[in-house]
């Protein structure tokens, strides 16, 4: 794979009316500027260059005055590199003429995330989400490319008439593959409503690992389920949502999920693009919201997944019941802080990387699910052996009793959580149980 050479220019926008995020303010560049090398470091890419450039009022037409335009093309060496990185959001008019006026490929930090993104998928589902994400995007960028855009193509028809130019062929052929590409995309939309109620109708609890990038939820991921993840560190390892099983000794087993993680000015074309890949966290019983110990963000960091959450439509109800948060990479920093977040005291300490406090976080997880445990005598008609199947798979049997002169079917004794119990009860409402 190409090495690209890049520039890296960082705006800081100087007053709060013209910035675009909190992240890009003076006070987080520290913080800011390392996880955006970070990015660009994902993108296979070396950084030949930076500069810090200060923003009062960005400018409409070139977001950068005329006065640091000069100052770039005479202090640096363009003709070294490939790339030009702006981190920050530009207009379209702004993408077309930086890239007009350093006659370089200029990306802003949504298309480095989208290309990050592309980089990293490796499912049809994941691949087909970044594809509309950047088509998306560059619908709206056509107005930045280069002149043979403004060229007109003869009309077809007999009559004649004007034709139609190049820039509208492009978008009508952009709004042609997104709507393909939308639905494939429902095909894949109804198959995960299908693979998620099977995941229902088995009753198995789900619990969904979710964080800010890089803080370590993979390696929990494989550390609980014994699974070979990718693990790198590195923002956006892994895109793809995936799914695997954790045994619990005398309950039953739950479903833990790893779905990819969120960063600061996370692009809406790819929120809405990976809104198939969230509606997974929406059947999750509980969210296990992972955060970086090491990281002295972590405070905005918790803030991002938070909002990012709401703003795919979780209610403050739905996290205030469901999030446990993961304080990992204890190794590194031991001291938990204050964090405005939900649940404070509901927490576990971990280091996936030394493996320690995995053990602490699996009792968390079985006594989440476990809650009261009861000792109970389920009497079951001898014509419906589906219920037994259904106690053997969802509880512990302590023992198993045929048909007797008082009761013509099976009496089982075991031991059940109230979860599971509430879920019988809603399955089977009239078999009768008795309290040992």
């Amino acid at each position: 794979m190409d090495i690209y050479k890049t520039f890296l220019l960082f705006p800081i926008f100087k007053t709060n009316n013209f910035c675009q995020n909190i992240i890009f303010n003076q006070k987080n560049f520290g913080l800011r500027s390392n996880e955006t090398r970070s990015l660009v470091e994902a993108l296979d890419s070396v950084i030949n260059f930076e500069k810090i450039i200060n923003i009062t009022i960005p400018k409409a037409s070139s977001f950068f005055s005329s006065i640091v335009i000069d100052e770039i093309k005479n202090n640096f060496d363009l003709d070294k590199i490939d790339l030009i990185i702006i981190d920050c959001l530009l207009s379209p008019v702004q993408h077309r003429n930086l890239e007009k006026t350093f006659n370089k490929k200029v990306i802003d930090r949504t298309q480095l995330i989208i290309e990050i993104f592309g980089l990293r998928a490796s499912t049809n589902e994941g691949k087909l989400q970044v594809e509309l994400a950047n088509l998306s995007f560059q619908k709206t960028r056509l107005v930045r490319s280069w002149t043979h855009l403004e060229r007109q193509r003869g009309g077809l028809s007999k009559v004649g008439g004007p034709g139609e130019s190049q820039l509208e062929l492009d978008k009508r052929m952009i709004n042609s593959k997104i709507k393909q590409i939308k639905k494939q995309l429902i095909k894949v939309k109804k198959t995960r409503f299908i693979q998620r109620k099977k995941r229902t109708d088995n009753q198995l609890p789900i619990f969904s690992l979710v964080g800010y990038t890089n803080t370590g939820k993979s390696t929990i991921f494989n550390r609980l389920t014994s699974s070979n993840v990718l693990v790198k560190d590195m923002v956006f390892a892994t895109l793809d949502t995936k799914m695997s099983l954790i045994d619990f000794p005398n309950t039953n087993k739950v479903i833990l999920t790893d779905t990819v993680g969120f960063i600061s000015a996370l692009p809406i074309e790819l929120i809405s693009s990976f809104n198939s890949s969230l509606e997974e966290l929406f059947s999750a019983d509980f969210l296990l919201l992972v955060h970086d110990l090491s990281n002295p963000n972590i405070e905005n960091q918790a803030n991002v997944v938070i909002n990012t959450l709401i703003e795919i439509g979780f209610s403050k109800e739905d996290l205030n019941k469901k999030i446990i948060n993961i304080f990992n990479k204890s190794d590194l920093n031991s001291n938990i802080p204050e964090l405005n977040t939900y649940n404070k005291n509901k927490f576990i300490k971990t280091s996936a990387m030394k493996a320690s406090g995995l053990n602490s976080l699996k009792k968390y997880i079985e006594d989440e699910i476990k809650g009261d445990m009861f000792t109970l005598d389920f009497f079951i008609p001898i014509s419906s052996p589906n219920i037994c199947s259904w106690l053997f798979k969802n509880s512990y049997v302590l023992s198993e009793t045929n048909k007797n002169i008082n009761f013509d079917g099976r009496k089982l004794r075991v031991n059940i959580s109230s979860y599971q119990l509430n879920i019988f009860k809603s399955n089977y409402p009239n078999v009768n149980i008795n309290r040992v």
